[in-house]
């Protein structure tokens, strides 16, 4: 499989075609590459229901538009834009119910592969939801597709590319009772240059280790405490915040993601937002990322004046323990006021020679087509069990959006009728090559999605590779 430089959803009227003759074979045992494939035809033009599109759909409006808006300085312009309330309980940590008790027994009866999770992560979801059974059933369905998906339970695996470990700044440090806090550096982050060195969807995954790690630290911190799950705290720290960080739509984009990525996935897992060292426009860009989160998040945050920030900061943690950098009195043993022992600060603009060469990138594919707006590129997939499929792609311009489906009855007419196996989600691609594989554990018909369906005006130029892994025979 080709790899990028190191450097570095709508039903049709009739099934998509069968695969095409041209197979060709690459003399690997257990690889296939598909050429030739068709842009199926659709039918009418319906909207995604809201399971299908919800990290990407805003209100009835696409991220990527909204992100457009934040990027270009401008506001959201009407009521219809902001979204619906979702009411997402705030309980407060405490003790597990009878009946409680009794539904995450339910729950573990009715949702397959729980096994390796605890009660507090099932507890979170369950409050997260309002104790709303079916809600949290689905959330957490598709939260475990979601984990799959994006490998998350073998990120310990996964070697994540040196320029977001060197650039990236964030750490952990810990509030008064001892629970987590996240701090991330997104001021001191050189974002137009990281995404141009490496995938939009590497930088989102990063940041979701993070979560991760934070959620470990939560469950550790919870079996001290005897509480049925803790929660953390994020700090985003603004200094040295740019215009590049609001007005580079690429960035804007991909921390949109990332935020309804969170929102949907990590229920009850903040218990505060600190946003310190906010200039003026960093305030208003804030601001206009409001449409996209929840009445609770909301209420998490608070961004003091710079006037006010270590006085607030002051009420969570302790002083002594907390880095000078930040108005603490805690140094490394060589007087660094920083402490990059607990906390990555990052190294600054991000060297030219990370760049990947686009040119480059966008001839070494093997297929090419034209996603015109208001349509899809949909390729049918006929496997084994325990096949592999891996992909990547690339626009000459903007996003595309990307999902694959399982069809586990081998006709359906209709994407909403099929599984989602990869969620859909909406990637910058232009600058760097998106890439990325999943196990298709079950065999059949898979239908991978290219989506343009949000876009009014914009026709993309897509070029792909897709290869199929197949399992090897045994003897």
């Amino acid at each position: 499989m080709r790899a990028y430089p190191s450097h570095a959803n709508v039903g049709w009227p009739q099934p998509p075609p069968p695969p095409p003759s041209d197979q060709r074979h690459l003399g690997r045992a257990g690889l296939r590459r598909f050429r030739g494939w068709r842009r199926v035809a659709l039918g009418a033009k319906l909207p995604r229901s809201g399971g299908e599109s919800g990290t990407q759909i805003v209100a009835g409006r696409p991220a990527g538009l909204v992100a457009n808006q934040i990027a270009d300085g401008g506001g959201v312009d009407d009521a219809r834009s902001r979204p619906a309330p979702h009411r997402q309980s705030m309980t407060a940590v405490g003790p597990i119910t009878d009946e409680e008790r009794a539904s995450l027994d339910a729950l573990r009866f009715v949702v397959h592969g729980l096994d390796s999770f605890n009660d507090g992560f099932l507890l979170r979801w369950l409050r997260g939801k309002d104790h709303k059974f079916d809600e949290t059933a689905e959330g957490v369905r598709k939260h475990l597709i979601f984990r799959k998906a994006w490998n998350l339970d073998n990120l310990s695996e996964w070697d994540a590319p040196e320029i977001l470990e060197k650039y990236c700044g964030y750490g952990f440090l810990a509030d008064k009772d001892g629970s987590p806090i996240l701090m991330s550096l997104l001021g001191n982050m050189d974002v137009e240059g990281m995404l141009k060195s490496v995938q939009a969807q590497d930088y989102i995954k990063f940041s979701l280790a993070a979560i991760e790690r934070g959620v470990e630290l939560c469950e550790e911190r919870a079996g001290k405490t005897n509480a049925p799950f803790e929660q953390m705290m994020l700090v985003f720290d603004l200094d040295n915040i740019t215009s590049a960080h609001y007005s580079c739509k690429t960035f804007a984009a991909s921390f949109v993601t990332l935020l309804m990525l969170f929102q949907e996935n990590y229920p009850l897992v903040l218990n505060k937002i600190l946003v310190i060292r906010a200039p003026a426009m960093a305030r208003y860009a804030f601001n206009m990322l409001t449409p996209f989160l929840s009445d609770s998040i909301q209420q998490m945050i608070d961004i003091p004046s710079d006037e006010q920030w270590q006085h607030e900061l002051g009420k969570y943690v302790q002083l002594e323990g907390w880095p000078m950098h930040w108005g603490g009195q805690l140094t490394d043993p060589n007087g660094d006021p920083k402490c990059p022992s607990k906390v990555r600060y990052g190294l600054g603009p991000v060297p030219e020679t990370y760049f990947v060469d686009r040119s480059s990138a966008l001839s070494d594919y093997d297929d090419k087509t034209t996603v015109y707006a208001g349509d899809k590129h949909l390729i049918e997939l006929n496997v084994e069990p325990n096949t592999r499929i891996s992909w990547q792609y690339m626009t000459a311009d903007d996003d595309i959006g990307f999902a694959i489906h399982y069809d586990k009855t081998g006709k359906a007419n209709n994407l909403t009728e099929m599984e989602a196996v990869f969620p859909y989600i909406r990637l910058e691609c232009s600058l760097v090559p998106v890439s990325g594989s999943l196990l298709c554990e079950k065999p059949g018909r898979y239908l991978i999605e290219f989506d343009n369906y949000y876009s009014w005006f914009s026709a993309k130029e897509l070029r792909y590779n897709i290869d199929i892994h197949e399992p090897l025979q045994s003897n």
